[in-house]
């Protein structure tokens, strides 16, 4: 949805002696951590979100970034940020499982046909560089784990096929025009700052649910296996990402283990030192029983790792909703 109010754009001017970047759906969840992150790491970045369903206000993102309202399938805002920028973090999109369910069309128009006007403006104003955050979403039902890179993608739901159409998109504008681009497949990012408009990720729901005393919704029984990997890692990886970016490249993100996901909760009442009640919430569409990254080939080429382990994650996870939820 555009927006055009242009009153409410933050401007910053601070000077930087780093790169000059766009940060596409920089308001949301990894894009307002990667904000913070790449701010603090001295670059002078620009953010575009439409605020539809970033969960985040416009004081909530780092006032170091310049902030511009707006969607990326308005093609004359974007012949405005595009030029100059030496890399684009492109987070945009519409990321809700469930939703894309319902709304297929619209997943599509979002997720690939705004990124096609986004890689246009680049073209057109010769920026050469695009990290992308991309999904393990794209693999479907596992025929083997830890899910390599090269594993057979098959989309089971129109999220994940929307995230690999558009990878197609990147290798297709690498060859024919000479952008490069980084896609990194994230399997299940969690930490502060997740603030999704409906709330259905896992963490960020059972958190939430076990500090307001609340049971946690659980489908499948708990019997799925996830790969859960904590975002300033993933900004990390954004980061190495821009760092070697030459070519056509695709690298899973996550911590290379699986967990059970009645394990989790095992791990959450250690965490929180309480017992949890949970919901048996039955089987969900859309749901791979097993979803755990191989991340051999990011660590072996981009020197990539994950530094922070599940229990720590968790406790700055709570440690950030309960100061949220106070407010």
């Amino acid at each position: 949805m555009e927006n055009n109010n242009n009153s409410k754009n933050r401007e910053v001017g601070a000077p930087s002696n780093g790169k000059k970047v766009l940060i596409t759906g920089g308001a949301g969840f990894i894009g307002s951590n990667l904000t913070k992150f790449l701010c603090d790491h001295g670059h002078e970045v620009t953010v575009i979100d439409d605020l539809s369903s970033a969960g985040h206000t416009p004081d909530e993102i780092d006032q170091r970034a310049k902030l511009v309202i707006g969607n990326i399938g308005d093609e004359k805002l974007l012949d405005t940020l595009i030029p100059g920028k030496e890399v684009v973090f492109h987070l945009a999109a519409a990321g809700i499982i469930k939703l894309s369910l319902e709304d297929p069309y619209f997943y599509f128009q979002n997720n690939v046909l705004n990124g096609v006007k986004l890689l246009e403006a680049m073209r057109r104003h010769g920026v050469k560089k695009i990290v992308y955050s991309s999904s393990s979403s794209a693999y479907g039902e596992p025929i083997k784990a830890p899910i390599p890179e090269d594993h057979p993608l098959n989309p089971i739901n129109p999220y994940g096929a929307s995230k690999i159409c558009f990878e197609h998109v990147l290798s297709s504008y690498h060859h024919s025009f000479g952008i490069n681009s980084v896609s990194l497949r994230y399997f299940n990012v969690y930490g502060p700052g997740d603030e999704q408009i409906p709330r259905t990720r896992a963490v960020p729901t059972w958190v939430v649910n076990a500090i307001e005393g609340k049971p946690l919704p659980l489908y499948w029984e708990g019997k799925q296996k996830k790969d859960y990997i904590f975002v300033e890692d993933v900004a990390q990886a954004n980061l190495m990402a821009a760092d070697k970016c030459d070519g056509f490249r695709f690298y899973n993100v996550g911590s290379g283990n699986g967990i059970w996901m009645h394990d989790l909760i095992k791990v959450l009442e250690k965490v929180m030192d309480k017992k949890l009640e949970v919901q048996q919430m039955g089987e969900r569409k859309g749901d791979p029983t097993v979803t755990v990254g191989d991340i051999s080939k990011i660590t072996k080429e981009l020197g990539w790792k994950p530094q922070v382990d599940l229990e720590t994650g968790l406790r700055k996870t709570i440690e950030y909703y309960k100061k949220h939820l106070n407010k």
